[in-house]
């Protein structure tokens, strides 16, 4: 069961509208890169929660952990700004629950590189193939309730 869920580059929340159009009762921190453009008065007006913050420092979540933490197109532009990709994701782990998932939407690339480094943290890792011949890959992970 998901209850909350962090969108790490949320543009205009549209991962959160999608749950409230599908009738799903679910939280949704909407993170706008600081980095990017700042949307964040279009997801406020929306009613939606939202933070500004600088992927290449860590989040402040503490006490909140999150059931599913979400990312499209975050892991190029973290690439671009040479910030480490493996500190993203020891990040994602730190504020993921166990038995968590990570749905990263990104270019071949990225997607690869991310996928080694999530085998690394022992998360349970598969790249999906959206369309033929697109550049496009999904990475859905699991992280585990008990380190392997």
């Amino acid at each position: 069961m998901i209850r909350n869920v962090m969108d790490m580059n949320a543009l205009y929340g549209g991962l959160n509208a999608a749950f409230l159009e599908a009738g799903k009762s679910v939280w949704v921190m909407n993170v706008v890169p600081t980095r990017t453009r700042n949307t964040l008065p279009l997801i406020l007006d929306q009613g939606f929660a939202g933070i500004l913050h600088d992927w290449c420092e860590p989040f402040p979540t503490y006490p909140r952990t999150y059931d599913m933490v979400h990312a499209n197109g975050l892991l190029s532009n973290i690439i671009l700004e040479g910030c480490s990709l493996k500190t993203l994701l020891l990040e994602i782990d730190r504020i993921l629950r166990p038995e968590g998932w990570v749905v990263l939407s990104d270019k071949v690339g990225p997607i690869e590189d991310a996928r080694m480094i999530a085998t690394q943290i022992r998360w349970e890792a598969r790249v999906i193939d959206l369309e033929n011949g697109s550049e496009q890959r999904l990475l859905v992970c699991q992280k585990p309730f008990v380190r392997k």
